[in-house]
């Protein structure tokens, strides 16, 4: 059986090889959720792309969607406690982790991490992260190839890192953070802070060994993990534009591009360079060439979130609207 490194390795070797920068991109259609959608994260491996779906209290749980990638249809919606809002995916060990944070019925402020089983579809695992009352659980992500999950904890102002379904790690920030990315090949982690700074925190020593100043309050962050390159959105002050800020491997910034407004979700297509940014106040999502820093196309899409699969070459947009839906979008 192949090591988690092979497998990593084969995957992005297989992306890169199907994948080249596209002319043109296009919607391909929509997909109906049960409710508005929060976060959301892709099984390359499964092709399953998770959405986290809140209730936002009319209803004792929450939802997890799965949508079947190779069809775009529903197939499932899978009930969990009332955490819908952060969201990753550790493809080799078939697990989603789905974060957020409540108000329990004594009132009690409770953040907590669920765990599914991706092929069972069932919950295996709660873990409580914190009680601090505040924003709770904003980001999550998965270090594919020593399965840390790493949450973004906005009451306590830290990372927190989750091993063996326990927190075992807490990294403190400058402030609040928000977005969070993963490059496992330099076990690097990038962390946007609300303040406008993004942080890189090394997965060898838990230490931040960078902050970089850049924007009013950073939001969204996703990283290349071919190129190394990290992009995180600053979300601006609405309205006028905002951008996107290009930083190296090590977190210094290299340029920025001028995007939407108020640009909120990111992601980064390693195959083919892509990236794809979600401007909540304009209805549209950018796309940038990750190997030039320019805007090669602007996509009429209400997104708040988005999520590449660089296997299909395809991209998903949740909804900044009121519309309980999932864009889909074709990279070429």
């Amino acid at each position: 059986m192949l090591t988690r490194l092979a497998k990593a390795v084969a995957i992005v070797v297989l992306a890169i090889s199907a994948g080249t920068i596209a002319n043109a991109q296009s919607v391909r259609g929509t997909i109906a959720l049960p409710g508005q959608p929060a976060q959301l994260a892709i099984d390359a491996v499964l092709n399953r792309i998770y959405v986290a779906v809140p209730n936002f209290g009319a209803l004792p749980y929450d939802y997890l969607t799965v949508i079947d990638g190779n069809t775009d249809k529903v197939i499932k919606n899978i009930q969990i406690p009332p955490v819908a809002s952060a969201i990753a995916v550790d493809s080799f060990k078939s697990l989603v982790y789905v974060g957020g944070t409540y108000q329990d019925s004594e009132g009690n402020t409770q953040s907590q991490v669920v765990v599914i089983n991706a092929l069972t579809e069932q919950v295996i695992k709660t873990i409580s992260v914190s009680t601090t009352p505040g924003d709770g659980i904003l980001g999550l992500a998965v270090n594919a190839l020593n399965g840390r999950l790493y949450v973004t904890n906005g009451s306590d102002n830290e990372v927190d890192v989750i091993r063996h379904f326990e927190v075992r790690d807490r990294i403190a920030t400058s402030t609040e953070p928000y977005g969070i990315a993963i490059n496992p090949f330099l076990d690097n982690i990038y962390v946007s802070l609300l303040d406008g700074n993004v942080s890189v925190i090394s997965g060898k020593t838990n230490a931040v060994t960078n902050t970089t100043p850049f924007g009013v309050s950073d939001v969204g962050v996703a990283t290349d993990i071919v190129t190394g390159k990290v992009f995180t959105t600053n979300f601006g002050r609405y309205p006028g534009s905002g951008t996107v800020g290009v930083l190296d491997q090590s977190g210094s910034i290299l340029t920025t591009v001028l995007v939407g407004q108020s640009p909120f979700g990111i992601d980064v297509d390693f195959g083919t360079h892509l990236v794809f940014v979600a401007n909540t106040q304009d209805s549209t999502v950018s796309v940038i060439n990750g190997t030039t820093d320019a805007i090669t196309s602007t996509l009429p899409v209400s997104a708040r979130f988005v999520a590449v699969n660089p296997i299909t070459e395809k991209v998903y947009a949740a909804s900044a609207s009121s519309a309980a839906v999932v864009t889909v979008i074709n990279e070429k």
